[in-house]
């Protein structure tokens, strides 16, 4: 086998063991463990996430839901659908970052820390103060 040949199957072999290139990338479609699809993409310098769908409650159309839950009550007559859930999505070391974020089915901002996990999943850590601190962690698939 000549030198080139060599070369050749190196490669061959060696490509599908190479990480794929958006592995520490957020941007993107993510699945909520309730079926809902969240949107990561860039908002001006920092990165965001937009509920592009979800089941809604029976009997209604996801495009007619309201966010009835926000404690702000100027806020309760937007759609839910379309809403950004979380934003100013700032890098917090490797494949880590931090942003403030909503939670639309508790009506609440918390600010959360995420971990994109060797797994693939992307980890939320959101943590609000109710007397003592309550803390919940979520995972989203990539899709």
């Amino acid at each position: 086998m000549t030198r080139p040949g060599i070369i050749f199957y190196f490669f061959l072999f060696m490509a599908p063991v190479a990480a794929p290139a958006h592995s520490s990338d957020l941007h993107g479609l993510w699945q909520t463990a309730k079926g809902a699809i969240i949107n990561i993409s860039q908002c001006g310098t920092a990165m965001c996430a937009r509920l592009q769908s979800f089941r809604p409650p029976d009997g209604q159309r996801q495009q007619d839901v309201l966010d009835l839950r926000n404690h702000d009550t100027a806020k309760r007559a937007r759609k839910v659908l379309g809403l950004r859930v979380l934003w100013n999505i700032k890098a917090a070391g490797e494949n880590k970052w931090q942003a403030e974020g909503y939670d639309p089915r508790r009506g609440y901002e918390v600010s959360i820390d995420l971990h994109l996990l060797p797994s693939g999943l992307l980890r939320m850590t959101g943590c609000r103060k109710v007397v003592l601190n309550f803390c919940e962690n979520v995972n989203w698939q990539r899709r």
